[in-house]
């Protein structure tokens, strides 16, 4: 699973990081590494989850082999999550949509932004975890995703969930569409 995610890291990363606006300028906060250095501690926490999609025909999608996103809370994730998503605390973005802006100005993330997300490997059953948090509010950026007719990532969408967790808790979240 762990050479799945990094071949996929920068592709996917690049859809969910550019979800979804007709136009993207630039950003007003800009990303500094001190405003999430907390995230790098070992805490108590845990955030485990699931990411399904129905589909048209019924069939049920999940982040299977996609790496999962986690992305500490600071004002430029914020300002990104709310511009990209179009809301700060749970959102759902096409991923035709997230195609569209993907190539906007404004979609650019620094590698230092890159570094200060972890990434977590999803199962077949859609199931994610990340572990030994410090107490903090992040934010879930899973994507699911496949290819369509035309061979491309085209069909599905990425899933945003904002979570706070604190003094040795274990969060439980379910995206789903």
């Amino acid at each position: 699973m762990p050479n799945i995610i990094a071949k996929t890291a920068p592709f996917i990363a690049a859809f969910a990081l550019t979800a979804c606006a007709a136009s993207m300028p630039e950003q007003t906060k800009r990303f500094d590494p001190t405003d999430t250095a907390w995230a790098n501690r070992t805490g108590p926490n845990a955030i485990v989850g699931t990411a399904k999609l129905e589909v048209d025909n019924g069939k049920l999608r999940t982040c299977a082999s996609l790496p999962v996103r986690l992305a500490p809370d600071s004002s430029y994730t914020r300002e990104r999550v709310e511009r990209l998503y179009g809301d700060g605390d749970s959102a759902f973005v096409d991923a035709r949509e997230a195609k569209e802006v993907r190539a906007q100005p404004g979609a650019h993330v620094t590698k230092a932004y890159e570094n200060s997300l972890k990434a977590a490997a999803c199962d077949a059953s859609g199931r994610f975890a990340f572990k030994n948090l410090p107490d903090g509010t992040y934010y879930v950026m899973a994507p699911v995703v496949w290819r369509g007719k035309l061979g491309e990532v085209s069909e599905g969408g990425f899933f945003m969930q904002r979570v706070t967790v604190a003094g040795g808790e274990t969060k439980r979240i379910a995206m789903a569409m």
